[in-house]
């Protein structure tokens, strides 16, 4: 069984914050590319991980939301 981890929304507030760990989690993204990324949440993070990858992303991606 695989997981994927979506960004909904987030805080407009917490942006940059959730730029940058957007950027440690999606390899090869630079600042322009994840500030992209993030504006357009809906936006699937990352799929086909196991179960312990997607609850450590999501946990890192929740507090910077």
């Amino acid at each position: 069984m695989t997981f994927s981890v979506k960004l909904t929304k987030f805080d407009d507030t917490k942006k940059i914050a959730v730029i940058k760990e957007i950027r440690n989690l999606v390899p090869g993204l630079n600042l322009v590319q994840a500030k992209k990324f993030v504006e357009t949440a809906p936006v699937v993070v990352k799929e086909d991980m196991g179960k312990a990858e997607a609850e450590e992303m999501k946990k890192a991606l929740e507090k910077t939301t």
